[in-house]
């Protein structure tokens, strides 16, 4: 067994920050989403400047909010809950060490509060992302993995999007 990436680190209440402000703020659809509206908005307004239709645009105005207010809420609401779980998984534990190896065609996820590992085949992985402190890895499962940036003990960090991108694209020529 010879592993290609290990990743070990103590798990900290950030991952999960991360990982919700990536899916609910800053992923590329959700980007797409913010300009789309800013540009409905701008374009609405300009529209009341020039022809005096308020009336006719407060309608657009009130649905650009209210998706607005949803994303948002969306969100905290997200955090919240995983302020709870993080908080219930780590209570009297200590330090939870967690530790992503990538060996054999397989993800293999340890935790110190887990007797047993998770393992996944790589033939499952999705979509493969980055944040500020952490590579992700989405499995078909809808399941994500985190390894942290600068925790690598085994391979090389550069090397590791190329080789989950290689993975993801060899499974999708299989289909």
């Amino acid at each position: 067994m010879n592993p290609d990436f290990v990743s070990q680190f103590p798990r900290e209440y950030q991952i999960e920050q991360e990982l919700y402000r990536y899916l609910y703020l800053t992923a590329p659809m959700i980007v797409a989403v913010f300009i789309i509206l800013g540009v409905v908005l701008v374009v609405n307004l300009v529209s009341v400047l020039l022809f005096g239709l308020l009336y006719a645009n407060m309608a657009i105005f009130a649905m650009c909010g209210i998706v607005l207010f949803v994303m948002f809420f969306r969100y905290f609401s997200a955090i919240k809950t995983s302020q709870a779980r993080f908080a219930e998984d780590t209570n009297n534990k200590g330090t939870i060490t967690v530790t992503a190896t990538i060996c054999d065609g397989r993800l293999i996820s340890g935790s110190s509060d887990r007797e047993k590992p998770i393992e996944v085949a790589c033939e499952h992985f999705k979509k493969a992302f980055e944040t500020k402190h952490y590579y992700w890895v989405y499995t078909d499962d809808k399941m994500v993995y985190a390894f942290k940036k600068g925790a690598f003990s085994v391979g090389r960090e550069e090397d590791f999007l190329p080789y989950i991108g290689k993975v993801i694209e060899n499974k999708k020529r299989k289909k």
